[in-house]
């Protein structure tokens, strides 16, 4: 067959070495069959409005994102889709449960009333996050309502006349009572693939990694952003931190492991089952507000974590998850990773048609009929 020809943003990386070690030729034109893009690449050239058509893509041509995936990827968006999909289940009497997953979710300053209300009849404890930043940076943790109020008094949130566009934030509910192993917290990177949405089609990575932090977890602990935080970024700056650590990261076989020997295979099972529907379920929310352009699709990272009765979270999903590695086994698991998401998307049309149970680490979840 022909060798498939590639574009790229990203040189000197991991996807990059994988691209050439398939023996795919790297092209600087528009000739290419794949073009592995950054996010900002799509939304300048894969365009959908009247004014700007973008690139004209041939029929053979794939790249590796929807343009509105971020109505799955940002915080407020994907709240606004799940809560919409539970809505429509229970006006078409169907059961809801199967969009359970994610915390209470408010945006900020537009639902701050509501959130204010929450907070002062139910109590608890809320996670700030602004929209659309990554890596941890501007998150906080209110413990009191008045935290909330303060905060969005100094921001002029909730006056009309000051519409100053401060970045908008979610709070959503926080897991007070997070599953700890070791007395440390941790959270879930879970891969998968959507091929299409519409048939709804998706894959799941067998392989990831528990991330936890660095330091026990009390909850009297809030101003300490390391016992909350599993992400790598906020870790790395921790003192107790040594990249070298392997008990910072643990492969799913151990983590598995782990919980069959305390929990039992039932309880274990119904939780990694919980993980599946998080995948599949938040892709159905989304499905019907998705560009379903032919020649996209897409790998997403998903950050979960289990509560304290192993009831999985989704607390969000990433389009460009890291594909940088700081040990040899996470260089291993990304090469691995990318290796098996180039066959999935059999740029030779060797499936002919038919998707296959299983290519690599990849495991079909989900093959919706048209």
């Amino acid at each position: 067959g022909r060798v498939v020809r590639f574009g790229t943003t990203a040189r000197h990386t991991i996807p990059y070495k994988v691209l050439k070690a398939r023996g795919w030729k790297e092209v600087d034109d528009d000739s290419w069959d794949f073009f592995y893009a950054d996010v900002g690449w799509i939304h300048e050239n894969i365009t959908y409005t009247t004014s700007n058509k973008g690139l004209t893509l041939e029929p053979h041509q794939r790249v590796n994102h929807f343009p509105n995936h971020v109505e799955l990827t940002r915080k407020d968006l994907m709240a606004k889709n799940v809560k919409r999909a539970i809505k429509l289940a229970v006006k078409e009497g169907r059961d809801p449960s199967e969009f359970d997953f994610i915390p209470v979710t408010y945006t900020l300053p537009s639902e701050g009333n509501m959130l204010l209300r929450e907070f002062k009849e139910r109590g608890g404890t809320w996670i700030m996050k602004p929209i659309g930043r990554a890596q941890g940076k501007g998150i906080w943790i209110a413990s009191k309502p008045s935290q909330i109020e303060q905060w969005m008094k100094e921001r002029g949130m909730g006056k009309a006349e000051n519409n100053v566009c401060y970045e908008n934030f979610v709070a959503q509910r926080y897991l007070e009572d997070p599953y700890l192993v070791g007395g440390k917290k941790f959270d879930m990177r879970i891969y998968a693939v959507c091929l299409s949405y519409n048939p709804l089609r998706v894959y799941l990575y067998r392989e990831g990694f528990a991330r936890f932090t660095a330091t026990r977890y009390s909850k009297e602990d809030f101003d300490n952003p390391m016992v909350h935080l599993t992400n790598h970024a906020i870790q790395k700056k921790d003192d107790a931190y040594d990249a070298s650590v392997s008990d910072l990261k643990w492969s799913f076989p151990s983590l598995k492991r782990y919980m069959l020997t305390k929990h039992g295979p039932a309880a274990t099972t119904e939780c990694w089952a919980g993980i599946h529907n998080i995948i599949t379920g938040s892709l159905k929310a989304v499905q019907g507000v998705m560009i379903n352009d032919k020649h996209c699709f897409e790998m997403y990272g998903y950050d979960v974590m289990i509560d304290d009765d192993l009831k999985p979270w989704l607390i969000e999903v990433n389009a460009s998850p890291s594909m940088s590695s700081d040990t040899q086994t996470d260089h291993d698991l990304k090469f691995g990773l990318l290796d098996d998401m180039l066959t999935l998307i059999d740029m030779t049309g060797s499936f002919r048609g038919q998707l296959p149970p299983r290519v690599g680490g990849f495991d079909l979840v989900y093959d919706g009929e048209p």
